[in-house]
């Protein structure tokens, strides 16, 4: 029998303006997801899961990530 290696998470919590006037805005906030994403990756992370959270003025998007300690 074969023990996994311990895991680590970490999570990326991003929210996003949901009106079209709030573009710039939008485009900022992407760019950082994708920098925060991109340094995790660095790190060894991988992306396990997103989910994506709606409401009336404002999308959140949560990334869970993983990694497996050695």
């Amino acid at each position: 029998m074969s023990v996994a290696a311990p895991v680590s998470f970490a999570t990326v919590q991003t929210t996003f303006p949901s009106r079209d006037e709030d573009h710039y805005r939008l485009a900022q906030k992407v760019g950082q997801r994708d920098q925060q994403l991109h340094d995790y990756g660095r790190h060894g992370y991988r992306l396990a899961n997103t989910v994506t959270v709606t409401g009336a003025e404002f999308v959140t998007v949560i990334d869970t990530l993983t990694r497996e300690n050695d």
